[in-house]
This record gives C-alpha cells, structure tokens and sequence, in this order.
C-alpha cells in the first residue's frame, strides 16, 4: 500500500514537474517574443525617425529650390528690362542656368580694343546693373574674363604678357569698378581670366572670335 502510494505521488510530481516545464517554456517564449518586438519597435521608431528627418531636409531642399528659381526669375525680368536696348542689339545675352543666373557681355560695350579700362558706355550699363543688384543681395557676383585666340599684338604685349592677363585684368576692372562706383558689397564679388579656353564658338571664323570676346556676369544664389 505504502509502495502504491508513493508510485502514485511521484507519478503526480512528475506530471506536476512536466507541466511547470511546459508553463516555464511558455513563460520563456513569451519574454523572448517581448524582447524581439521590443527591438524590433526600437529599430521601427528608428527608421520612422530618419525617414521624418529626411522628409524634412527634402522639403527644406524643394523649398530652398523654388526660392533660388523665383529669386532668378525675378532677377532675370529685371535685367532685362533695365538693359533691354543692348539685349535686342544682341551686344547682351541673358542666360538662365539651373542655380544661376548668366549677363553675358560682348567686350565692346565695355572695352576698347586691347584695354582694360572700362568705357563710358560700359560704366553706364555696369551702374544700371549695380543698381538693381544692390537690390538682389542675397546674390554672389562672379566676373569672368574671356578672350579669342588671336596673340596679343607686341604693342599690347608690353601691358599684358598674354591673353591671360588681358582677360583677368578686365574682370578686376568690372569687379573694382561695381564696389567703388556702384556701391556694391566687396564680399560679394569674384573676378577671374579665363584667356581664350573656354570658347562659346569656333575661333576659326570672325564672328566666332567676336562672340568669344566677352565678359560674363554670373549671379550665384547664397543661402
């Protein structure tokens, strides 16, 4: 009897012990599931997160964007208003690139042949330009020189060493000339010479090397 009763009780403990090593697997799942849907939100609301910032920098991007464009066109109309004589004499081109603004300039509006010093007719249409541009400050001005390929003759050579030097010296001219006379901010302008290597046209024909004879203006948006 005795021996009957012990049976069954470790029977029962037994069937106790399989059951709580059942609950224990259970309890061990679970917790496991816990803590893998816990990284899983912690990796969630990591990429919801990204995923905010970078809707937020791509709409600060389109909205810088559509400012840049409107400031050009805005600044595009004015110009052409202001300079619209030169413009339908084809002595000025106006050129709307994709994040800037381009005044394209024949040199002989500005230059006589072979200098450096700006024209009377020249400071007048720099002035007209100053004078819209002292509007339009949240513009960089960059000033870039350009020659055809025909060498300096030896008279000129004395002055200038080379194409080089003549284009550079026409755009620090410019430069000079729209922050002592038209008012403008030093710090917003630049000036280089960029010589006869960065053709618009063929320097095989005349009307090649006229149009490659230019200053060009270029309106840089700042932030």
């Amino acid at each position: 009897m005795k021996y009957d009763q012990l049976k069954a009780k470790l029977g029962s403990t037994q069937k106790q012990a399989s059951s709580d090593k059942k609950k224990l697997k259970e309890l061990e799942d679970a917790r496991n599931m816990y803590q893998y849907q816990k990284k899983m939100n912690v990796q969630l609301t990591g990429r919801i997160q990204k995923l905010e910032l970078e809707m937020k920098r791509k709409k600060s991007v389109i909205e810088l964007q559509k400012e840049i464009i409107s400031l050009l066109d805005d600044t595009k109309k004015t110009i052409e208003i202001s300079l619209k004589d030169q413009i339908a004499k084809q002595e000025i081109e106006v050129v709307n690139m994709e994040d800037k603004l381009k005044v394209i300039f024949i040199d002989k509006i500005l230059f006589d042949s072979g200098r450096s010093t700006i024209n009377d007719g020249g400071r007048k249409l720099l002035l007209k330009m100053a004078g819209f541009l002292k509007d339009h400050k949240k513009q960089n001005i960059m000033i870039t020189g350009h020659t055809d390929n025909v060498p300096l003759k030896p008279k000129l050579k004395k002055r200038y060493a080379s194409n080089w030097e003549l284009s550079a010296a026409r755009a620090a001219s410019i430069a000079s000339f729209l922050e002592r006379k038209g008012g403008l901010d030093p710090k917003r302008l630049s000036a280089c010479g960029y010589s006869y290597y960065r053709p618009v046209a063929s320097n095989n024909t005349e009307k090649g090397r006229r149009q490659n004879r230019r200053i060009e203006i270029i309106l840089i948006p700042v932030n």
